[in-house]
């Protein structure tokens, strides 16, 4: 058996309303980290999150020590004290006496002296409401004090909007930000003088590769890759901000809970406004202009493209960007089509797009084939979804604990020899420190394997699940209920040609839930026309279905008469020429296999024996008694 690991767990925030210095991070680990060695807790880990509130659970290293938790891993919680955990004394309850009991978890707070595993925690609850109480208190001090600033126009943001900066020496005071305070006044010039939209200003703005307000601010939630990705919505916020006409605008929003940090939106006309508080960026009749501008009637939304089925919405994404594709009418046929939504919005991307039939035909294709692989050989599958290595690491446990057994024996007979006087010390020493050299290693194994079969039985669970219903599934129609539950994403590619029939020649990677993508589990590549039709054909055959006319074929493989004619054409070939020859090597062969005409006639499409007769006469220029002779001679 591992050693769990023992989870130190740090928070600090100054809404704690603590001493930095006692309340830090570092002091924090020290603290945790010597309570524990004086203790006798081993296998340390520690888990900080800095700067996070107490009243919210959604903490990064919090959320990753949950989850460290449900796989097993962790035997032991240490905390300063358990308004570290939380102050939220509902939700810490849950989490020390129901949750984590569950898991087998123990939880020690050093300071407050509190540990799960004892009886005489009688004052925790109190505790708990305590420190709620005190988050509450503070909470309350805050608003009622921004409530009174806002009230006398007082600047209540946390910081300037884009433009802006605060007054050296102060700590509200806003001045404008001469670097971009041009950028603010040419938006509302374009917008008001030059007449331009919304959008067009944005891609302006892009091809000129103009900071975003979040890259600008250097915020952590701004995408590197998008630093210069202004969008319409940005725009037009900021032309509506009377901020950049001099006045200060309180109360746009509220936060509803402390408990929750949800912001609630607050409508206009309750909004306060104080007049003249700063330097305006943009004079005032300008932003008047902007505001009947933006005023005007907005072009009505097409909502064409809600009429169809869209199976793949919000699934859909760009190869090349990594962006979402977005759903639009498709120009040309009846039906919807999915665009990079960079293409669209910023024209930062190729241009290329994918049909909704094309993404059902080609899903149902993979999704078939990755069922009559389960069907005929499923452990080939599992083992490539790794759901067969559980057992070999459990084997690896296995072998190296009981040589740990044996080493454990070994030094316990070795300790008794030397007793006995049979070993000297300086042997003793010697063997002893090789075979606990030997253990440590192979503990420090074990200890890895075991976080991997942790986390591969908890992965397999969902693996089983979503295979067991690929094989059972009826898949001759691709129904909405099927794409949700299967389908997490699909990546479209771009043409590898244009000017040719692109039906399969478009890469389309649809990833599954739990398993991953279909062709890196099955051979899903590109299938010529040729190779399509004689695989319906067998189908058809194998069912006893007699095919006289190619539209049957084509529409079961969902695609027009005219684009199977074009792609045959490219391939030098035609429908009855595949028909004729896929015939003739299926006759041979089953004579071969010794097969009576009877039996032939029915597995190769024919209406009857005679029929059978007269296509062997034609196209093998002999009787179907000579051909015979001639095969099995």
């Amino acid at each position: 058996m591992f050693d769990k690991i023992t989870a130190l767990y740090c928070r600090y925030s100054r809404d704690d309303g603590q001493e930095e210095e006692n309340a830090s991070i570092t002091h924090q680990r020290e603290l945790l980290k010597e309570y524990a060695e004086n203790n006798g807790y081993t296998n340390l880990r520690c888990y900080a999150d800095d700067g996070y509130s107490g009243t919210n659970f959604n903490r990064p290293d919090f959320q990753r020590m949950l989850e460290d938790i449900e796989n097993g891993l962790i035997g032991t919680v240490i905390v300063k004290d358990m308004s570290r955990f939380g102050r939220n004394y509902i939700l810490v309850g849950q989490y020390v006496e129901l949750v984590l009991p569950m898991y087998d978890v123990k939880v020690i707070g050093v300071t407050d002296h509190y540990d799960s595993t004892k009886e005489n925690n009688d004052l925790f609850a109190f505790e708990s409401i305590f420190a709620e109480m005190y988050a509450a208190d503070i909470s309350k001090k805050v608003t009622a004090y921004k409530r009174n600033k806002g009230m006398n126009g007082g600047v209540v943001k946390t910081r300037p909007v884009y433009g802006y900066k605060i007054a050296p020496g102060t700590k509200d005071e806003w001045i404008i930000d001469e670097k971009v305070a041009g950028i603010v006044y040419m938006i509302f010039d374009k917008f008001v003088n030059e007449e331009m939209t919304e959008y067009q200003i944005a891609n302006y703005l892009r091809k000129h590769k103009v900071l975003t307000t979040s890259a600008y601010a250097g915020s952590k939630r701004c995408d590197p890759t998008r630093i210069y990705a202004w969008s319409t919505s940005t725009i037009t916020r900021m032309l509506g901000m009377a901020e950049y006409a001099g006045d200060t605008v309180n109360f746009k929003s509220r936060t509803v809970s402390f408990k929750t940090r949800q912001i609630e939106r607050i409508p206009k006309d309750q909004w306060l406004v104080f007049h003249d508080t700063h330097d305006a960026i943009v004079p005032r009749e300008m932003f008047e202009k902007a505001q009947v501008r933006l005023a005007r009637p907005k072009k009505r939304f097409d909502k064409r493209k809600y009429e169809y089925n869209t199976f793949f919405a919000r699934k859909c994404r760009c190869s090349e960007c990594g962006g979402r594709m977005a759903v639009q009418v498709a120009k040309g046929y009846d039906g919807i089509a999915y665009n990079c939504q960079k293409k669209i919005s910023f024209q930062t991307c190729k241009s290329h797009s994918v049909r909704e039939m094309t993404l059902r035909n080609m899903f149902k294709d993979q999704i078939t084939a990755l069922q009559q692989a389960l069907l005929s050989k499923p452990k080939e599958i599992e083992e490539k979804l790794g759901v067969y290595q559980i057992s070999e690491i459990q084997k690896e446990i296995d072998v190296f604990n009981q040589r740990i057994a044996e080493i454990n024996s070994y030094m316990q007979e070795l300790f008794e020899s030397k007793i006995r006087g049979e070993i000297t010390q300086d042997d003793f020493l010697s063997l002893s420190r090789q075979y606990g050299d030997e253990k440590s290693n192979l503990q420090n194994q074990v200890n890895i394997l075991a976080e991997k079969l942790a986390i591969g039985k908890k992965n397999a669970s969902g693996i089983i699940e979503i295979l067991t219903f690929i094989q059972s599934a009826d898949f001759s129609e691709i129904t909405e209920e099927i794409c949700s539950k299967l389908i997490k994403q699909v990546i479209v590619g771009v043409y590898e040609k244009k000017g040719t029939v692109n039906y399969g020649k478009q890469p389309l990677r649809f990833q599954i839930y739990e398993i991953g993508f279909i062709d890196e589990l099955v051979d899903v590549s590109y299938k010529t026309f040729r190779e399509r039709i004689e695989a319906v054909l067998l189908r058809r055959y194998a069912d006893h279905i007699v095919t006289k006319r190619p539209h049957e074929v084509y529409e079961e493989l969902g695609l027009t008469y005219n684009t199977m004619k074009k792609g045959l054409q490219r391939e030098n070939t035609n429908f009855n020429t595949i028909v004729i020859e896929l015939r003739k090597k299926l006759i041979t062969e089953y004579i071969r296999q010794g097969m009576s005409a009877d039996e032939i006639f029915r597995i190769t499409g024919f209406s009857n024996v005679n029929v059978l007769y007269a296509f062997c006469y034609n196209n093998f220029e002999v009787s179907y008694k000579h051909l015979r002779k001639v095969i099995l001679s």
